[in-house]
């Protein structure tokens, strides 16, 4: 791509115009808006039941005033919203009421704590006053709770769960809603007098509208550098929280019997366990929290994946200890992050070999000791996040003719965490810190291929200037790793790195090795906030020997990418459109030995119409590129150009019918590969307690490259690929019904079945030929049994053999829960799961029989009760 290099150079000169006029003119932004609250007597305080008429309700006027910000940014919104806040030594009060002069047209649907569903109003409180993070609650005009965490520009985490209490009630023309928000669930500074960062929200979910009490824009630079400020607080006592949640578990697992599996002879087995949470703060603005033996049965399954790439396949967190709170910890650059906390009570790494007549149990993941996170902010502007997690020595058992013994499959492991920031200049500035440690007591050989002692370290910077409107962002990390050279040998030839690359005269392998170090890091200019138009150029490098690994997330290193992008948005309804945006980015990649990689180019478009139906299309294409990782090791290869093209359309969310539709198109040069996919979905509510869900999914493709062996034929390394044609189809089933905002049942299931056949197979020859074809050799393997021969030149000193690669995936997988909050905090689980999952290689099924077979494969179940109970001291 000759003109590679052009686009950077235009977007700085269009970056130093841009920024050169605006240094003529200074910006002129109004104060915040200012809500004056007061203390009511302990004695006074509210019952919280929805209905606004407590005396201590009666004692301020009404705030209101709200703006539009959704669709038509600083327009007076379609109904009034008025507000108040009132607090005492424990808790803050709000009364929100949603006056609507149409109240037939309320929205009032039910769901899980944490969705946004139907008419919802909010209050947000940035405690710290830092303009950085807010806790914020909201709740449904049928009485749904959602708590979540939000931070600049405009993200949300709503994995935050706190304890608080909430109601809702209807007036004539208005639904009310009525808090209380214990102290103990906010961070604030010990300061006498506190000022408190406030925004208050309202969403009409039929007009898909929202308004705010502070105005809103999407030009600025973050949701909380725009809030209002919450006056007269003072006096507030120190916090001392201590918060306890016990919990007791039992659990039935069934599975087949096996008769002659001393481990399966009798196809149950029962588990009863329990633990503890504890939340302790240590301060008003520092809390530890702590976990000891924790369970996380009542948590959904991982969808079904079928992996046959050469990178390992990235998983949402689901437990709730690791999601609250991980915004503190969180330190990202370029789809690699320092922590991914999957990695703390994964699956065990080490499988034994058996002998015959041996059986095994082996357990499902390893056993998470304990863990504690320790996390606070000063008013100086100083964060602080600490993690800590110690996991069991594993064991599988196994029996040989009634003689059992315990073999070791994960050893003892501690990682930690340390993350702090630091706020200069009203947050203008901030610079941080990152440590993490993963250390494996590793006592027998066995488990010498894992790492011993793992240890990443960061700093971060972020300043912006021109009242926010530029910014740059760096980062910078390095990595150290040690461990027996059997370790250091697999991570030189993980796909991750590939050091025994013979075309990769940069890069130098070293089977007596005992450590590897390497660094990473990111610079990132660009325009944040004003205007409509966004716009960064950024550039990203991750060293060879750089890994994140062992308690992060990384697929490559030895890459070094340079980014431009552009962003345009409209923040007013525009002829048929509601609102509509566009995104053009542009990337080029080298390895560290500064050799070109690949290019391309892409383009986004989303359009939502006044009837709030939404449209969404992107086109990307890669010109014919330099691929270090096909080969599993080999020489880089030349592999042709790749468009790609989705589609995503929706009809108004608000109604109780909606459906939506996504598909993909993916074409290669030369007819090497093509790949699409359709996945339709709906949800229907017929009534306002029940909601149903269904989703679709169907891919077909075809890549004439794909990986499958390497093989030695004679003296010569052979790799050899072949085409795959490869259909998966899965369907997700999710029913929702909530009796009540405390009383719920959730059903989640999914059939999965991927079928795939290779034909047409090859080794290369020539893998950076100009020619496509003169890039590899066709052969003519002989099928025998389960493997291919290959005699190649009709000599039988060359010949050599590889697996059929032919398989069959199906997998099912159900979760059915009943939950309870009998109180606030405290949850009773009724919980049954299921999986069947079956995998056949060679396979011959075709994807229908594939599904249907599901059918035929006994079912493991879990059935679990849940017992928890919450207090504070």
């Amino acid at each position: 791509m000759k003109l590679r290099l052009l686009p950077a150079f235009l977007f700085l000169f269009h970056f130093h115009e841009a920024f050169s006029q605006n240094k003529l003119t200074n910006s002129t932004t109004s104060g915040p808006r200012i809500y004056q609250t007061h203390r009511i007597p302990f004695t006074e305080r509210p019952v919280i039941d929805g209905k606004l008429n407590d005396a201590c309700w009666k004692t301020l006027s009404w705030s209101g005033n709200y703006t539009q910000w959704i669709p038509n940014e600083g327009a007076q919104p379609s109904q009034p919203t008025q507000l108040k806040i009132l607090y005492d030594d424990k808790n803050i009060y709000v009364a929100i009421r949603a006056i609507d002069h149409e109240p037939e047209k309320i929205i009032r649907k039910a769901g899980r704590r944490d969705e946004f569903i139907g008419d919802m109003v909010g209050i947000c409180f940035d405690s710290y006053h830092d303009r950085r993070t807010g806790f914020e609650f909201d709740v449904s005009a049928a009485g749904q709770k959602t708590d979540l965490l939000i931070t600049n520009p405009a993200n949300a985490d709503n994995n935050w769960n706190a304890v608080w209490y909430v109601k809702t009630s209807n007036e004539d023309s208005a639904w009310t809603a009525e808090f209380r928000i214990p102290l103990s669930q906010l961070r604030y500074s010990k300061d006498s007098l506190q000022v408190w960062g406030l925004h208050s929200w309202r969403w009409i979910d039929r007009l898909q509208q929202e308004s705010d009490w502070e105005p809103q824009s999407s030009k600025g630079p973050g949701m909380l550098y725009l809030f209002g400020e919450l006056h007269g607080i003072h006096g507030l006592p120190r916090s001392r929280r201590f918060e306890m949640l016990p919990y007791t578990v039992g659990k039935l697992n069934t599975f087949k019997t096996e008769e002659a599996n001393p481990f399966a002879n009798k196809g149950r087995r029962w588990l009863g366990k329990a633990g503890l949470d504890a939340k302790i703060g240590l301060t008003s603005n520092l809390t530890v929290d702590l976990t000891v033996n924790p369970d996380f049965g009542q948590v959904e399954s991982d969808p079904s994946v079928m992996n046959i790439s050469a990178f390992e396949t990235f998983y949402e967190e689901k437990r709730p200890f690791f999601l609250e709170g991980r915004n503190i910890f969180n330190f990202d650059f370029d789809n690699s992050s320092l922590f991914y906390s999957r990695r703390i009570g994964h699956v065990a790494s080490f499988y034994p070999t058996l002998n015959d007549n041996e059986f095994i149990k082996y357990p499902d993941n390893t056993t998470i000791l304990g863990a504690a996170k320790m996390s606070g902010k000063t008013a100086g502007g100083f964060s602080i996040g600490v993690l800590q997690s110690l996991t069991a020595n594993e064991y599988a058992s196994i029996d040989s003719l009634g003689k059992r013994k315990r073999a070791i499959v994960e050893p003892l492991t501690n990682y930690a965490l340390v993350r702090v920031q630091q706020d200069y200049k009203q947050g203008n500035t901030v610079l941080g810190g990152i440590f993490t440690s993963t250390n494996r007591f590793i006592k027998i050989p066995a488990l010498n291929f894992m790492n011993r002692n793992a240890y990443t370290g960061g700093i971060d910077l972020l300043h912006q200037w021109h009242d926010k409107e530029y910014y740059v962002e760096a980062k910078l990390v390095g990595s150290h790793i040690s461990g027996n050279s059997e370790a250091m040998i697999g991570l030189q030839q993980s796909s991750a790195r590939y050091y025994q690359r013979p075309d990769a005269s940069h890069l130098h392998y070293d089977s007596t090795a005992g450590m590897l170090s390497g660094s990473g890091g990111s610079i990132k200019i660009g325009k944040g906030s004003k205007g409509l138009l966004r716009y960064s150029t950024e550039c990203t490098w991750r060293s060879p020997g750089f890994d994140l690994n062992d308690m992060g997330y990384m697929q490559m290193a030895d890459v070094i990418k340079q980014k431009n992008s552009a962003y345009y948005f409209v923040n007013k309804p525009v002829s048929i459109f509601r609102t509509y945006n566009a995104t053009l980015s542009e990337t080029n990649n080298w390895d560290f030995g500064l050799r070109y990689l690949s290019s391309s180019v892409n383009l986004g478009i989303y359009l939502e119409f006044l009837n709030k139906w939404a449209f969404n299309v992107s086109t990307g294409y890669t010109p014919q590129s330099l691929d270090t990782r096909i080969l599993r090791g080999g020489s880089a290869m030349l592999v042709p150009s790749l468009l790609n093209q989705s589609v995503y359309m929706r009809t108004d969310p608000s109604r109780r019918l909606f459906f939506e539709l996504n598909s993909e198109l993916n074409l290669s040069g030369h007819n090497s590969a093509r790949y699409y996919s359709i996945q339709p979905g709906i949800k229907y509510v017929p009534v306002s307690t029940l909601k149903l869900s269904a989703s679709f999914n169907y891919s077909n493709s075809r890549n004439d490259l794909q990986y499958i062996t390497t093989a030695t034929s004679g003296s010569a390394v052979r790799y050899v690929l072949g085409k795959i044609e490869q259909r998966t189809m899965a369907v997700t089933l999710r029913v929702d019904y909530n009796i009540t905002p405390e009383v719920s049942v959730q059903y989640y299931g999914s059939p999965f079945a991927t079928v795939g056949k290779y034909s047409d197979f090859k080794r290369v020859s020539d893998p950076r030929a100009r020619k496509y074809y003169n890039r590899f050799v066709q052969l003519n393997p002989t099928l025998n049994g389960s493997s291919y021969e290959v005699l190649e030149n009709g000599n039988a000193s060359d010949k050599f053999e590889f697996m059929n690669p032919d398989f069959d995936f199906g997998q099912f997988r159900s979760n059915l829960v009943f939950r309870w909050e009998y109180r606030a905090g405290s949850q009773v689980n009724f919980v049954w799961s299921q999986d069947r999952t079956t995998y056949v290689q060679p396979g011959g099924l075709s994807l229908s029989n594939g599904i249907s077979s599901l059918g035929d494969v006994f079912p493991n179940n879990i059935f679990l009760i849940k017992f928890n109970y919450w207090f504070s001291i």
